[in-house]
């Protein structure tokens, strides 16, 4: 009985032993080949706003680990955090190469904050920087509400970002408009650059009202006009200089 237990017990630590060898031998192998598909260059494009070297650090990858084991989608995920970075897309270049491509957001908009200092919007309506002296655009908000104030933050009403974007896009004005006031979000105010008043009435109905001033813009010259008042529905009240 007892050399019959001593017989696979010799015969469970030759199993335990040979697979031990045969583990140590694969490794053996195969680790040589690891080094010629590890980490040893991060390769930034499309950045302006941010740096390279942000971008990396947003990454979180360090020097030496396998390309195969870095996650692309978990990588994106945090260089988005980025406040001016609104697409990234990632890819891996063997043998040792990741390629970050990112799409940066653009500036619309420039917001006076009630402390004094002053922000830029994004678009997205995402606060992309503190400071404003180096802002592409001259359009500044009045009066909105930001989750919060610092870069990341984000305008809180949706649909503050969707005047922004519509008052940027192809209207049919003689006259750019340079200030948006929603400090009332059922009387927003537009102000254009030759002095034009606009009052545009609730911010839910902007863009009718949007349209309505574009066919105006086609048929007289706004900046004969001092204010146009779009807040009666089908029709428009203009007053002179």
């Amino acid at each position: 009985m007892k050399e019959g237990k001593n017989r696979r017990k010799i015969a469970f630590r030759a199993v335990v032993v040979g697979g031990v060898l045969i583990s140590a031998a694969a490794v053996a192998l195969y680790t040589p080949w690891l080094g010629l598909f590890d980490l040893r260059a991060i390769r930034v494009s499309g950045n302006h706003h941010v740096s390279a070297a942000q971008v990396g650090q947003a990454a979180g990858l360090s020097r030496g680990r396998p390309l195969l084991a870095i996650s692309c989608s978990a990588v994106s995920e945090r260089i988005s955090q980025i406040p001016w970075v609104r697409e990234v897309r990632v890819s891996r270049a063997f043998p040792h190469t990741l390629h970050i491509e990112v799409t940066e957001r653009i500036s619309v908009a420039v917001m006076s904050l009630p402390d004094g200092r002053c922000v830029m919007l994004g678009d997205g309506g995402v606060v992309v920087a503190e400071g404003c002296q180096e802002s592409a655009t001259e359009l500044e908000l009045v009066g909105a509400e930001l989750t919060q104030s610092e870069t990341g933050g984000k305008l809180v009403e949706p649909t503050v970002v969707e005047l922004i974007d519509a008052v940027r896009g192809p209207l049919d004005l003689e006259t750019n408009i340079r200030r948006i006031d929603v400090s009332d979000l059922s009387s927003v105010i537009l102000e254009a650059e030759s002095g034009l008043r606009i009052l545009l009435g609730a911010i839910d109905s902007h863009a009718q009202r949007l349209a309505r001033l574009s066919v105006l813009g086609r048929e007289i010259d706004l900046s004969a006009y001092r204010t146009i008042d779009l807040r009666l529905e089908g029709e428009a009240t203009l007053v002179t200089w």
